[in-house]
């Protein structure tokens, strides 16, 4: 069945669970490495949030209502993208580049991206990003050659000051897009996706 990418859904879910550690122990869903491994943990699950995973509300009842989802894997992929309650989830789910080459593959089943951006930062226009869209990152002092940040798109705008994002590793929430576009030496290359309606199996 075919459901919508609902980009004002992931950015609701972005924001609340974006500073994790000022989220009350009771109302949090998903593992968290706290070792700081968990930017892709996080960008694959406002995704699946933007996907109808998680049903928006944050008091005890729809917390626990949410973990059922979790833990049926609901708009998941299972054995293939799914995250979990007590570890980090699959591959695809929390890594950069597996989840990158997960979303834009051909498939029947599971997120559906295309990447509309590749470059450096000089030849990015800023407007083009919308909410829901996905950043990632080459970060040369963790993988110069390699993907290895990831960022979600939670305001537009037309300019590097105005465009925010929420991610983890380090936590930010609705952070402008400058504190990464400042170092181009640091930030070197990015890529943007954009997530369309996809099927799943629930």
């Amino acid at each position: 069945m075919q459901y919508k990418y609902d980009a004002g859904r992931g950015v609701a879910y972005a924001r609340f669970y974006a500073d994790y550690f000022r989220v009350p122990e009771d109302l949090r869903l998903f593992f968290y490495d706290k070792v700081g491994n968990d930017c892709a943990n996080f960008i694959s699950q406002c995704v699946w949030a933007a996907y109808g995973g998680w049903k928006p509300g944050y008091d005890l009842k729809t917390v626990e209502e949410n973990k059922e989802l979790i833990k049926q894997t609901v708009r998941m992929v299972p054995f293939v993208w799914f995250g979990s309650l007590y570890f980090s989830g699959s591959n695809k789910w929390c890594r950069v580049v597996e989840f990158h080459d997960y979303a834009v593959a051909s498939k029947t089943y599971g997120p559906k991206a295309t990447r509309i951006f590749e470059g450096e930062w000089k030849d990015l226009r800023p407007s083009m990003l919308q909410e829901g869209d996905v950043v990632q990152l080459v970060v040369a002092s963790y993988a110069p050659y390699r993907y290895g940040h990831s960022l979600y798109v939670t305001k537009s705008g037309l300019t590097v000051y105005d465009v925010k994002i929420c991610c983890h590793s380090y936590d930010r929430k609705d952070a402008p897009l400058i504190e990464f576009a400042r170092f181009p030496e640091q930030y070197t290359r990015l890529r943007v996706l954009r997530f369309r309606d996809a099927n799943f199996y629930r």
